[in-house]
């Protein structure tokens, strides 16, 4: 029950991030963030006065949905401000949402522990998620609202009309699949440390840290994709994940060498999302980007509630080597092969090849 209560969350994230994209389209990005935010705090506080398993589960469920629409509101309000620098951008807000996924877990212990309470550190969450839709009533519409206009007017005539082209499509089924092994690693790393390499629990637990320290390098990502062509920074980022999945799986055997593969596998994960998010709003036209940011969104969050499950499923028919590894050749694989048919002559700003004649890809 805890762990359906766990991922019933990350199932309000995605269909919150699906309802964004139309939202977005008759209220302001402002609007959108403060109501999303508002919604998420008050049912998290609800969740603290939860009164059995079914009210929890609702509760969970609309307390991912909120997050699920500010965050793409905020993305989207981001990127516009800076349409030049849109990965970089997206990949502050990465790091942000790092730095607060290390810090909330350490807080609520120490609240926990001071109180000897476990419901203190929902209303204390909640009621800090309060404050901040409230310091977003003071931030000026010039920003979250830069680029709207703009946005409809830029020259992006060579951008398909419509919503799922090709370049969609494969971003978005490319996240998708790279979701699989990315929060299924998440969800079930510590345990293969632990059972199967018999490491003390505390060198597991610092493995996975690195693992989770991959959004605090976002903005690096950003910086590089928005100056080479996305496609082909991509496909590196997704290798290099498969890659150093294998040999966590198969060769590493020691603190040193999962320590270092575990934070190699989040950074190259956290750079195919980002990148994959900036691609997704670069290759439609500018009144296209919120359904489309909401889409990506939703399907880099909805694997993860059954992707846990699925590499499970696959330990215990193969065992960790043969289930881990199938896991990341046909769900890392794949993507590859997908990332191979973007065409970059058909999205707009940097990061796009624009060197004419015919190639493998474009």
């Amino acid at each position: 029950q805890g762990g359906f209560l766990a991922t019933i969350y990350l199932l309000g994230l995605g269909i919150g991030g699906i309802g964004t994209g139309y939202l977005l389209e008759r209220w302001s990005r402002k609007a959108t963030m403060i109501v999303g935010i508002v919604a998420y705090s008050l049912f998290t506080i609800l969740t603290a006065g939860a009164l059995g398993f079914p009210d929890m589960a609702f509760y969970r469920t609309l307390t991912g949905v909120g997050e699920g629409v500010q965050n793409v509101a905020l993305v989207i309000a981001v990127a516009a401000f800076y349409p030049g620098a849109r990965t970089f951008a997206i990949g502050l807000i990465q790091c942000a949402l790092g730095i607060g996924q290390f810090i909330g877990p350490r807080l609520g212990a120490v609240l926990i522990a001071a109180t000897g309470e476990w419901r203190i550190p929902f209303y204390a969450f909640g009621i800090a998620g309060l404050a901040g839709a409230v310091a977003v009533t003071f931030v000026s519409r010039e920003f979250t609202e830069r680029g709207q206009a703009a946005a409809r007017t830029a020259d992006d005539a060579h951008v398909p009309d419509g919503l799922w082209n090709r370049n969609v499509l494969c971003v978005t089924l490319a996240v998708m699949l790279r979701s699989f092994p990315f929060y299924g690693f998440f969800g079930l790393y510590a345990n293969f440390l632990t059972t199967e390499l018999h490491f003390p629990l505390p060198i597991a637990a610092g493995a996975l840290s690195l693992f989770g320290l991959g959004p605090f390098f976002s903005p690096l990502a950003g910086l590089i994709a928005d100056r080479m062509n996305q496609k082909l920074f991509q496909i590196l980022c997704l290798a290099t994940m498969a890659v150093a999945g294998l040999l966590i799986f198969n060769l590493a055997d020691t603190a040193f060498e999962h320590s270092a593969l575990s934070l190699l596998y989040g950074v190259a994960g956290g750079f195919a999302y980002v990148n994959g998010y900036s691609l997704a709003q670069r290759s439609v036209k500018g009144r296209m980007i919120a359904r489309a940011s909401g889409y990506y969104y939703a399907a880099s969050t909805l694997p993860a509630a059954i992707s846990g499950f699925v590499l499970a499923k696959l330990v215990d028919a193969f065992g960790w080597s043969v289930g881990a590894s199938l896991m990341i050749a046909v769900f890392l694989f794949v993507p590859i092969v997908v990332s191979l048919f973007i065409d970059t002559t058909q999205i707009s700003g940097r990061g796009r090849r624009i060197v004419p004649g015919r190639r493998i890809w474009t």
